[in-house]
Order: C-alpha cells, then structure tokens, then sequence
C-alpha cells in the first residue's frame, strides 16, 4: 500500500513507516522498527511452523500405497523403523519423528 503497487517485499526503507503506523514506539533497547521486525519474524516463523504442520498432515492423508506387489507388501510392514545410532528418534513414512512423547 506504501509503494503504490503490488509488493511482497518488506524493504528497509518503509519498515520505519509501517512500525509508526502500526504504533510501534521506541523502548530502552530497541527501537519502533526493531521491534516491529522482531514481532513480525516471530510471527512469521509460527505461521511457517503451523503452514508445516498443517502440509505434513495433509500429506499424510493423502498419501496412496505404492501399486502392485510393492503395496502389497508395504501394508505388512511396519511403518515405524527405527534409526540406527539413536533412541529418541524413529523414520514414520520418510519423516523422522519423535520414538515416544517423553523424548
């Protein structure tokens, strides 16, 4: 909206503008931009956090058998192997996942 066009860029030099207008002020410390820009990578990493949670779980709905004997097979085995050299983590379908809630 600042620029005037279409921009997915935070750029440096309407950072300061977006902070005043967004009421950030100065604090002992950091600065109104500083602080707008820690505030938004915070949330931005939540949101890629929970964007990643949310497309693993879609895979995992989506996931087919492989075709053939090879999925015949799969459903057999067991999904869950464990990972040489460690006990705290297991391969769950290709994702390396936590072996028990305690860990």
């Amino acid at each position: 909206f600042l620029t005037g066009k279409a921009e997915e860029r935070l750029s440096f030099d309407i950072q300061r503008e977006i902070a005043e207008a967004l009421g950030y002020h100065d604090h002992p410390g950091l600065s109104a931009v500083e602080r707008f820009m820690k505030h938004y990578f915070l949330v931005a990493k939540d949101v890629g956090d929970l964007t990643r949670i949310f497309c693993s779980a879609l895979e995992d709905q989506q996931a087919k058998d492989a075709p053939g004997i090879s999925g015949v097979i799969s459903r057999f085995r067991n999904r869950v192997r464990k990972i040489p050299g460690t006990l705290d983590f297991v391969d769950d379908g290709g994702r390396i996942a936590l072996a028990s809630p305690d860990v």
